[in-house]
């Protein structure tokens, strides 16, 4: 409590010099809401009572939370135990932010289907295929109508953002982030395009938003992101890999992009993709004309946390363009006042001129313009 008491403290600080008013007596413009670049994890399955999820919503007003059906470092419930439950939960969530922030929140979760499912068997929700079996079978149609399935499932518990499909391209069928585990639909980057097409629009019809992951190709690694290092630089190949994101982009189907923690130095000698303003902007906003929001992966991996402090890292991805920042607090470590800790390291950033008012005020109307999207 001390380390979050004193992070917020320096929040306040940094926000109230960024307010004084000028040497010729001229009032400076109110400080940007950084918080809202934030979708952070939490523990718990209720509202009341709650103060880590009071800090988060009504004194930093985060832009997004975050939904995990277990705690990674008990394997106990964390924030799902039953329809119900989710249900309540959200609907509170939502209330307190028009309360205390004025606007609603964006609700995450990962529901891929098959084994990458928040809403899961365990807590009393259907089955759902994996993205592996779906493309197996090859039926766009029953792709659609399983995502529409899923998404009104989601809708009905108050997610309002699917961080999925995965259009990582089998590159390696040994490949242990992806690949094994079902999470990609095909090999063949045409067939991924039509599945994931698929995906998007059943998600649609049930109002709700979607995520591409992971920029720019996971399927070629060697090994997880989610443990260490991970460098594709001898194994990505760009012209298949790139291809799912060129497509969708074109077509308008691309709700938001999730960044990969991956490093190739073909693109950029010094930082993984999430941190890398060759990677971000200059592909995929660039080279790919992608205009829309860019959210990184979970910032606490084992790809960035061993290499980079929290702070650091939240700069960098900022500077690279990324638009909100992953803080899922679900990694085994949890980070002690990190929501409190970014928001004082982004004013700080500002302050010294690493980050620009500008920039971040395009990623805070990147967020507002996704946020416009949920429907009631």
């Amino acid at each position: 409590m001390r380390v979050r008491l004193a992070a917020l403290l320096l929040v306040v600080v940094v926000e109230g010099c960024a307010s004084t008013a000028t040497t010729d007596g001229a009032a400076r413009k109110p400080p940007l809401p950084v918080a809202d670049l934030l979708m952070i994890g939490f523990r718990g399955s209720e509202v009341e009572g709650n103060d880590e999820l009071r800090v988060l919503v009504c004194d930093l007003k985060v832009g997004g939370l975050i939904l995990f059906e277990r705690d990674s470092a008990t394997g106990q419930p964390r924030n799902i135990v039953s329809a119900e439950q989710v249900r309540r939960l959200t609907g509170d969530l939502q209330t307190l932010a028009r309360e205390c922030a004025g606007r609603p929140l964006l609700i995450a979760a990962d529901n891929e289907g098959g084994r990458v499912m928040r809403l899961s068997t365990r807590v009393g929700y259907l089955a759902t295929p994996a993205p592996q079996e779906l493309g197996d079978q090859g039926d766009v149609a029953q792709t659609a109508l399983e995502a529409r399935r899923m998404g009104a499932t989601l809708r009905e518990a108050g997610i309002n953002w699917n961080l999925a499909p995965v259009v990582d391209v089998a590159v390696n069928p040994l490949n242990p982030a992806v690949v094994t585990l079902g999470r990609t639909f095909s090999s063949d980057p045409q067939l991924v395009v039509a599945q994931a097409r698929a995906f998007i629009q059943g998600m649609h019809e049930a109002g709700v938003l979607t995520s591409l992951k992971h920029f720019p190709g996971h399927g070629s690694s060697r090994s997880d992101s989610h443990l260490g290092f991970v460098d594709v630089t001898d194994t990505a190949d760009l012209k298949i890999e790139l291809e799912p994101y060129r497509a969708l982009i074109k077509e308008g189907l691309a709700d938001s992009v999730m960044t990969a923690h991956v490093f190739n130095r073909g693109i950029d000698p010094w930082n993984p993709a999430t941190l890398s303003r060759y990677t971000i902007k200059r592909y995929l906003r660039g080279k790919l004309g992608y205009k829309g929001l860019v959210v990184s992966d979970d910032l606490l991996m084992g790809a960035i946390r061993q290499r980079y402090g929290l702070e650091e890292a939240a700069v960098l991805a900022l500077q690279a363009t990324v638009d909100m920042l992953l803080i899922s607090q679900n990694q085994g470590k949890f980070e002690r006042g990190a929501a409190e800790r970014v928001v004082a390291a982004i004013r700080q950033a500002l302050a010294d001129g690493r980050l620009s008012q500008r920039a971040l005020a395009a990623s805070i109307e990147r967020v507002r313009a996704l946020r416009d999207r949920i429907t009631p």
